[in-house]
């Protein structure tokens, strides 16, 4: 398969029956086509492959009617090879796909978001995008994030978005010194607990968060500590040191931690590329992990799902109800939160 190792090959085809699980229980396959894409990964990581993979045979093994692409690793601003963009521009509607990438699918046609060209179109999908800051020694952590009890998960999800739907002010504090308050009233949180079965439907595998954004730029005020992992332009940092995040009315004002130049450099690059700069710093998201089955390695789309971690995230938030649009969105993980909602304590 394209030049995966034998012994890796292997490996992916003894989790046929969970990845084949996914496509039943979070898909709901029921013989539409299955376009899957994924990239080459490099030398020290092809962990987005071997995901891809591992799809694709689950898929081949229940005779689904499947289709499997690679192309080369892409960053945000760059093109989808043209292979890859044909077979999307021909899938037919009310169809499935599956991203396995190690960076950015890369633009394609007119659309300038993969989400709303699968809400166009009806396509159901799964995302795991970002895969390359993670050593592909990790792929069984991602496997165990992604055969997590889901129903035991959705009642959690939905519990915590009942609170965060109905709440006026979310206060968050930790040990490491996060105090800081979202206004959200009015505003809708989404439970990510790895259910796609809509049209139009799709998100995160491994999933298993909740957020929300804040209503409108200006409702965030206070700090907090970055103790967990952080997203930086080169992707996600595990942190040795923690850093501490000021916010007024909304936006990030000062940065404080061996570490933060990372954070200070990334926000620097997206601005200089930026129609806006001055969204760049605003807070977009909320969010708390979900997944018992998830631990910290330095990739985002993991981290930010950690059972026992909240995170903030800054930058755009217009594709899940806020008010921000930019080029730029960075979670950023910290550890044990205790949230309020309305004064009150709530236990996660």
């Amino acid at each position: 398969m394209y030049g995966l190792p034998k012994i890796l090959m292997d490996k992916v085809e003894k989790n046929t029956s969970q990845f084949y699980k996914i496509l039943k229980n979070s898909l709901k396959v029921k013989g539409e086509e299955i376009l899957i894409i994924s990239d080459y990964g490099n030398e020290d990581n092809i962990l987005a492959p071997m995901l891809a993979y591992g799809y694709y045979t689950a898929a081949k093994s229940k005779k689904m009617n499947v289709n499997l692409l690679f192309q080369d690793v892409k960053k945000g601003f760059m093109f989808a090879d043209d292979h890859v963009v044909k077979a999307i521009e021909h899938l037919g509607k009310n169809n499935i796909v599956i991203l396995a990438l190690s960076n950015k699918l890369g633009r394609f046609g007119q659309e300038n978001s993969f989400r709303n060209f699968c809400k166009d179109q009806n396509h159901r999908f799964l995302s795991a995008t970002g895969l390359g800051d993670v050593k592909t020694a990790y792929y069984q952590q991602f496997m165990e994030a992604m055969s997590v009890n889901h129903s035991r998960m959705k009642k959690k999800g939905y519990q915590i978005k009942k609170q965060w739907d109905k709440a006026k002010i979310i206060r968050v504090k930790t040990e490491a010194g996060t105090d800081i308050t979202f206004d959200v009233e009015g505003m809708e949180a989404i439970a990510n607990i790895g259910e796609y079965h809509q049209p139009g439907e799709g998100g995160n595998m491994p999933a298993g968060e909740v957020y929300i954004p804040p209503q409108g730029y200006h409702g965030v005020n206070g700090v907090f500590v970055i103790d967990g992992s952080m997203k930086t332009e080169n992707g996600a940092v595990l942190l040795n040191t923690p850093i501490t995040v000021h916010v007024k009315e909304g936006r990030v004002v000062q940065l404080e931690g061996e570490q933060a130049h990372l954070l200070e450099e990334t926000f620097q690059k997206f601005e200089a590329r930026a129609k806006y700069p001055d969204r760049v710093r605003y807070i977009a998201e909320l969010g708390v992990g979900i997944n018992p089955g998830a631990v910290l390695i330095g990739s985002m789309i993991l981290d930010e799902k950690v059972y026992g971690t909240g995170h903030i995230a800054i930058g755009s938030n217009s594709w899940f109800g806020g008010a921000i649009k930019t080029i730029y969105h960075g979670d950023q993980v910290f550890k044990k939160p205790i949230f309020y909602i309305d004064g009150v304590k709530q236990e996660y």
